[in-house]
Parts: C-alpha cells; sequence; structure tokens
C-alpha cells in the first residue's frame, strides 16, 4: 500500500472511529463536526507523487461521506485567498446534517496561497459552534506550524479555560519535529489528540483507545436516553442533617386517592418514583411512644427518567437555661401566609421538643404554648428559612416571678402601653406549676399583671419593666 493510500485509510478510520453512529433519537447528544483546513502555500508542496491539498481533498471525498448521517457537518479554511494575510480565513459551510455536498464542494475549490493563523481559524470556528450545549469537535489538518499568532497552544486552552465546549484534534501531514511539537501541543490545548498521518502503526494504536475512549461516551447517551423515556423517575428530599433527628419519617402519598404509597424511614435516601404528582408529608417525631405530628410540605411532580428534589431549611432553636423548660408545645407559623406550619407537643417528655426543625423557604415566628387551652406565645419573629441552611432563633432574654404562697393563681406579661398579653401564665388545677418557671420573652419593655385568688380583676404588679437581650429578670411582684 503506497503512502498515499495509506493517507486515504488512516483519515477514514479516524473520522469513522472518532464519530460512531448515532441511535435514531440521540441528536441532542451528537456532537457537531467542522473541519479546518489548510490552505496556506506550503500545502502546495510534494508528498509522494502528489501535493499535499491534492490528498487532502481526495481523503476528504471518502471521509466526509463516511461521517454518521446523524453528525452535522461543517467546513472552515484558511490561507486559501490571499498571500501574506493573516485575517485570510473563514466559516465555509455552517454545520448541517443534509452539508456533506456543500462541504466536498468547497474542498474541491481551495487553492493553497497564503499564511498559516491556526490560532484565529480555531478562534473562529469555536465561537462560532458554542451555544448548542455540546461538546463540539473541531478536526484541524494542517500540514505546518502558525505563522500568525506568538502563542497558539496558549489562546486554544484560554478558550478552553473560558467555559467554551469543544474538543480540537489535529492531524499532521508530513510535518517536522518542531512543528509536530507545537501541532501536539493545539491538539493538547484543545482537549483532544494529535494524529500523525505518515505513521501508520502509531496512528492506528491510537485510534483505538480513540474508538474505545467513544464508544464508551456512546453508552452514556443511550443510558441517558432511555432513562429520559422512562416512566420511572426519583424524589430526593434534602435537609440541613441536624434537622434529621426530629423526623420519623417521610410519607409519600398519590393524591388521587390519598393513599401512601411509600413510608421511608431514611427521609434522606434516594426514593424511587413512578412519573405523576405526589404529596409529601413529614413525621416529626413524638416522646413516650406518642405517634408522630404529620406536617404537609407540599407536592413534588416525579418525571420519568429524572430525579426531583426538595431542599428545605431548618429551624434551630438555641435557648439559654433555663428558659422554655416549661414548654408544652412548639410551634412553627408562616409569616407569609398566617398560617401555622407545625406544632409538637412534649408528651410529658421534652427530647425532641426543641429539637432542630425542617421546614420549606419561607418565613416563620417560633411559638411556645405552656398549657391547653391557651394561644401560642410568639417567642421569636422574623425568621427567614433559606433551602439548605439552618436558621438559628436565639432566645437569651426572659423573666420569671419569685415564687410566693399568697395565692397568684396566674400572671400575664403586657407590652408597656398594650392590652394584649404576649404571654400567659395558669397554674394547673391541682398545683401551681408553671408559674415560677422561667419563661422566654423578646427584648422590650412590659408590664405584668398578677391574678390572685379572690380577685375578680387581675393587679397590676410591675410597670414599665425592662427585659435586656440577654438578661433573664427575676420579678418579686411583693405579694
Amino acid at each position: 500500500m503506497n503512502r498515499r493510500y495509506y493517507l486515504y485509510f488512516i483519515l477514514l478510520i479516524f473520522v469513522t472511529s472518532v464519530l460512531p453512529p448515532a441511535p435514531p433519537g440521540y441528536a441532542s447528544e451528537v456532537p457537531d463536526v467542522i473541519f479546518i483546513l489548510d490552505g496556506s502555500g506550503s500545502m502546495a508542496a510534494k508528498m509522494g507523487d502528489r501535493t499535499k491539498i491534492q490528498v487532502a481533498k481526495e481523503v476528504m471525498e471518502y471521509a466526509v461521506p463516511a461521517l454518521p448521517k446523524d453528525v452535522a457537518v461543517g467546513l472552515a479554511a484558511y490561507g486559501h485567498h490571499r498571500k501574506g494575510d493573516c485575517s485570510d480565513m473563514e466559516i465555509l459551510v455552517t454545520p448541517d446534517k443534509g452539508a456533506r455536498d456543500a462541504v466536498l464542494s468547497q474542498i474541491r475549490n481551495i487553492s493553497p496561497v497564503g499564511m498559516t493563523p491556526i490560532a484565529a481559524a480555531v478562534d473562529l470556528v469555536a465561537k462560532a459552534m458554542t451555544g448548542s450545549g455540546k461538546q463540539n469537535l473541531i478536526v484541524l489538518v494542517s500540514d505546518g506550524e502558525e505563522t500568525c499568532h506568538k502563542d497558539p497552544c496558549g489562546f486554544v486552552k484560554g478558550l478552553k479555560d473560558s467555559g467554551m465546549k469543544f474538543l480540537l484534534h489535529v492531524i499532521g501531514f508530513g510535518v517536522t519535529a518542531n512543528e509536530e511539537k507545537q501541532l501536539r501541543c493545539l491538539a493538547e490545548a484543545g482537549g483532544g489528540n494529535y494524529f500523525p498521518a505518515g505513521d501508520a502503526k502509531s496512528l492506528l494504536a491510537a485510534l483505538e483507545s480513540v474508538r474505545k475512549n467513544v464508544e464508551a461516551k456512546v453508552e452514556q447517551a443511550k443510558t441517558k436516553a432511555v432513562r429520559a423515556s422512562s416512566r420511572l423517575g426519583k424524589l430526593s428530599v434534602k435537609m440541613p442533617e441536624a434537622a434529621i433527628s426530629s423526623l420519623a419519617y417521610l410519607k409519600i402519598i398519590r393524591p388521587s386517592d390519598n393513599s401512601v404509597v411509600k413510608e421511608a424511614k431514611d427521609v434522606s435516601a434516594i426514593h424511587p418514583l413512578p412519573a405523576g404528582i405526589y404529596g409529601l408529608v413529614l413525621g416529626f417525631a413524638n416522646s413516650n411512644y406518642k405517634a408522630p405530628t404529620d406536617v404537609s410540605i407540599g407536592e413534588s411532580e416525579i418525571k420519568g427518567g429524572e430525579t426531583s428534589e426538595i431542599s428545605l431549611g431548618a429551624v434551630v432553636i438555641n435557648m439559654a437555661s433555663p428558659l422554655g423548660k416549661a414548654a408544652w408545645q412548639v410551634g412553627l407559623l408562616n409569616e407569609e401566609t398566617g398560617k401555622l406550619y407545625l406544632q409538637v407537643e412534649s408528651h410529658g417528655n421534652d427530647y425532641y421538643l426543641m429539637k432542630p426543625k425542617a421546614a420549606p423557604e419561607g418565613t416563620y415566628s417560633l411559638a411556645f404554648t405552656y398549657s391547653a387551652g391557651k394561644k401560642p406565645f410568639i417567642v421569636a419573629k422574623g425568621l427567614i428559612v433559606k433551602a439548605g441552611k439552618k436558621t438559628v432563633a436565639t432566645l437569651d432574654s426572659g423573666i420569671a416571678i419569685k415564687k410566693t404562697s399568697s395565692g397568684i393563681q396566674g400572671w400575664d406579661i403586657v407590652p408597656n402601653g398594650s392590652n394584649e398579653p404576649v404571654l400567659e401564665v395558669k397554674r394547673r388545677w391541682d398545683n401551681d406549676y408553671p408559674l415560677w418557671e422561667s419563661f422566654p420573652v423578646a427584648p422590650g419593655i412590659y408590664d405584668i399583671l398578677v391574678h390572685v385568688t379572690g380577685m375578680k380583676e387581675p393587679m397590676l404588679a410591675g410597670e414599665a419593666i425592662e427585659i435586656k437581650k440577654g438578661e433573664t429578670i427575676l420579678f418579686d411582684t411583693g405579694l
């Protein structure tokens, strides 16, 4: 086999190996291909009994039609119009699936006369191919080194580093050692491979590696397409790790018949599901073997072949001791909707009561309730919850009433100048709990009212009492 037919054979293998046939429906995964053909004056030099440009043209007559029909093909060239002009470059054919005849027609008309502006040509082609979102392929066919740019390798590397998605393969035609060094550098900078056209053995070995690599990518594309057409999808519920400790399960509910299709103890696991819309319910754990408190976090649409992600934040209660020991219920109120998102009860054991609470994005108020029948007491407002983040509610100021035996049945904390209590404390029917406990109260100025046995109205025991941040005051009623 003479040198010319080696080149035909080698380039044909190169093109068909780098670009295997794409299965139907996989077009979005198949790269576009654009050849950059060297039309500089040196391509008029002899290679065997023909010129290099003649060899290149004849090889392209075989290579271009051999490309898979699903591949869009284009052509650029440089040095084919004018001598000594580094701006002599152009895209002759924009990549298109039906452009093979146009590519060959343009190749037949190229006459080598000018310079070798490789860096500028790659820049022109890479920018023209940007926007498809695919890792497109540029194939440079050249017989020499750059003659216009001082650092073509650095320039091409800069294009890649900027985020442009392309691979640059380089084929050299009978180049010198120095020329090959630069062309190899260009291929490396462009993320591709260099192929010496005159060395059949080493080129075929390199192409075998390329073929195996591309086969793997094609298999990945097939797998991706199969998943995209699947009716099965996945659900992932994410949240700060600290919030998981307060949860007993995740219920996944089919709204059409309100049936629970899955109750997952491992809330943070990946949950495979048929495509559809599902309601999601978190089960907040309760102490003393009480059933978890179910709280809806909305709906999620599961799409075949995709993973739908729900990302929650968490409210962390950072409370100074001994504030909050008397809390009976803890709740989160959504300030944007005015609705109660969550309310959990101690059930005689506050192990879970103050643990971090998972919540969807939004703005919340934290509320405590101290006995049945009493309205929730807001202890923190404006808690902005963001997905994946912990929002800390710091409760470090409060009040306690000095214990007395004078028949106090309860007491209220009222903002000075208001008639609406922010905290109402009432003793149990059978004992005085929780009258003498310490309660978190936001910093401010308050009045203190006491309810005493036999009195039909509460009495003003303290007026304009200031509670400062970080302080818990012990108020003496004087009774």
